[in-house]
């Protein structure tokens, strides 16, 4: 019986773990963390909303406040599974953040690159037909 109180809190702690998280997703409408236990084995796309630093912080308040009903070593490992799953949502987070700057600049600079060419086919032009070209080049990208 001993032996049997400990894997049976371990156990609850785990599926309360997964349906925090799960409740988590379908309330904030953006997908877990990587790494939490909703997320294992499930493949998320590199543009998927990451949570803002608010959601993070209310999530790990209310995984610690789980913890504060446990004692001892289970306690102890609750708390650094939010602590793990808080680290995890800021890196996420992150790394959002960064792909979605890279993306921003790499259509600029196709943008860019389409402008030069459209250009040049103006520049073959002459008279007023380049005008009138140069004239829609800019209107179409903002030059």
């Amino acid at each position: 019986m001993k032996t049997l109180k400990p894997a049976l809190g371990t156990l609850l702690l785990g599926l309360s773990l997964t349906a925090f998280t799960a409740l988590a997703q379908t309330s904030s409408g953006s997908p877990p963390a990587a790494g939490t236990a909703a997320t294992q084995g499930a493949s998320q796309s590199p543009q998927a909303g990451a949570m803002s630093d608010d959601q993070v912080q209310r999530r790990y308040d209310a995984e610690k406040k789980r913890c504060d009903n446990l004692k001892g070593d289970e306690k102890d490992i609750c708390e650094k599974q939010a602590e793990a799953n808080r680290d995890s949502a800021k890196a996420e987070s992150k790394r959002s953040a960064k792909t979605a700057e890279a993306n921003h600049d790499a259509n600029k600079e196709k943008k860019d690159a389409q402008y030069e060419v459209e250009k040049k086919k103006c520049e073959a032009l002459s008279g007023d037909a380049q005008d009138r070209c140069m004239a829609e080049l800019k209107t179409r990208f903002n030059k």
